[in-house]
């Protein structure tokens, strides 16, 4: 390898075959370094692959919603997710937690049992407040139907919401959620007939947002399949705020009325506020569900909500239809996107979210953006809005091998208060003081560490690293 660039690394791939990795060079350096370098007889790029991941859920190929290519003539192709290729990117995180507002979950449920949050302040059973929150053992949520620790689902609805979700994926049973592993958080407000108030609602959002604040707990998103009525909740719609200023997305159904929610409003899915996203139902043609709200102005994306799969209460299967099961969509896909980035903002969730949607004309004039959610774009396009670096290796004495300096280049300007104290350079794990080593730049862009000659003129591995405080 040219000495010029100490960052290239070889990796033997067998039988005389080797994956060189070229930082800092771009692909005319590499070619020419190839072409002038003597016992090379074939190079070619090392191609992207598409990997396969399929979860071996038994009942996987009945989710239509996450994969939709086996259709048996029925259906559009593409009218999915794009769930197995979000997942090729991640497939969740249990430090991740959901708010489902609903009627609770099957804590037993097989396909549930792993996946579901537990408060690790509280201890299980002892009728203490372990960690003085003002509720007694909630190990797993609260009751705000009885107002006890029971979060049980004796209704059914807030089992299959939880599915879409999390259900826990790759474990050869039953369904995948769109999270394989993620924390669900049971908060109960409606009773065993599906019945509850708007007070119990407020109650069950602002213990979420509590959680968070004041707890650390890393609640992302609540997901809130209610709803659709046209009476405005002053108080709800400061809970809704409140989960807003803690950094929580709210997740709403938009109704099954088959209604125009701009021309009559229904909540909580028309708050106008910035966590709101508000989701209609779409079918497995990538048509706007007959039974589903919209709203140009009002009602953000579609996701599918029709006959779809998930997981039931005593451990069983069954399919829904609703603008309810449209709804967990989209908050599987927050809760996603967390996983990759975990300090993801409510504004930057919108964003990946809402600026990611393929198009339909079915949704043309019935929604915001005009679309179905995409959960592979939205992961996708964290990556492009993410903070990458390159780096350039300058040499400065071509017999130790020493290096003079480092030139880092960002993909977007980096704070000015990027100084040394952010960098961080080690020699076979061993770090190096920086004392008198230099840091510049004239747009905060391209940056170059100078003054590295004494401190590498040794032997041995070295690696520069960038802290994240101002990057």
């Amino acid at each position: 390898l040219p000495p010029a660039s100490s960052a290239w690394q070889a990796v033997s791939l067998g039988n005389g075959y080797f994956s060189l990795t070229t930082p800092g060079a771009g692909r005319e350096d590499v070619l020419a370094w190839a072409a002038h370098t003597s016992g090379i007889l074939e190079f070619e790029p090392d191609f992207v692959l598409a990997s396969s991941s399929l979860p071996n859920d038994t009942s996987f190929a009945w989710q239509w919603a996450l994969d939709n290519t086996a259709l048996g003539g029925y259906g559009t192709i593409g009218a999915d997710i794009q769930a197995t290729q979000a997942w090729d990117i991640s497939t969740g995180s249990r430090s991740v937690v959901v708010g489902v507002v609903d009627s609770g979950i099957d804590l037993t449920h097989p396909d549930l049992a792993a996946n579901i949050w537990t408060n690790p302040g509280e201890i299980a059973g002892n009728g203490i407040d372990d960690d003085h929150n003002g509720f007694v053992d909630d190990v797993h949520g609260w009751n705000f139907v009885e107002n006890n620790a029971n979060v049980q689902d004796g209704y059914g609805h807030g089992t299959h919401v939880s599915g879409i979700i999390g259900a826990v994926g790759n474990n050869a049973l039953g369904v995948t959620g769109i999270n394989w592993q993620v924390s669900i958080m049971p908060l109960r407000f409606q009773d065993n007939y599906g019945v509850g108030y708007t007070g119990q609602a407020v109650a069950a959002l602002n213990y979420a947002a509590m959680m968070r604040r004041d707890y650390g707990i890393n609640v992302v998103v609540t997901n809130n399949s209610w709803g659709g009525g046209t009476g405005m909740s002053a108080m709800l719609q400061e809970a809704i705020r409140l989960q807003n200023d803690v950094g929580i997305t709210f997740v709403a159904a938009a109704g099954n009325s088959g209604a125009d929610c701009d021309a009559i409003p229904r909540y909580p899915a028309c708050f106008d506020l910035p966590n709101v996203i508000s989701v209609a139902a779409t079918d497995r043609s990538d048509n706007l569900a007959g039974f589903s709200n919209y709203g140009a102005k009002t009602i953000d994306l579609g996701a599918p909500g029709a006959g779809i799969y998930s997981t039931r209460p005593n451990g069983t299967y069954g399919s829904m239809s609703g603008s309810s099961q449209a709804a967990p969509q989209v908050s599987g896909v927050v809760a996603l996107l967390a996983s990759v980035k975990p300090n993801i903002t409510v504004a930057e969730v919108r964003t990946a979210i809402l600026g990611t949607v393929d198009p339909l004309p079915s949704l043309a004039g019935k929604t915001v953006t005009g679309g179905r959610l995409n959960a592979a774009a939205a992961l996708a396009s964290l990556s492009a809005s993410s903070f990458a670096a390159r780096a350039r290796v300058g040499v400065s004495n071509s017999w130790t091998g020493a290096v003079d300096s480092v030139t880092i280049t960002f993909n977007r300007a980096v704070a000015s208060g990027f100084d040394l104290s952010d960098l961080s350079l080690t020699r076979n794990g061993v770090a190096i003081p920086l004392d008198g080593a230099t840091l510049s730049t004239t747009d905060n862009l391209v940056w170059t560490v100078g003054g590295l000659a004494n401190r590498t003129s040794q032997v041995g591995g070295y690696s520069l690293e960038i802290g994240r405080a101002h990057v």
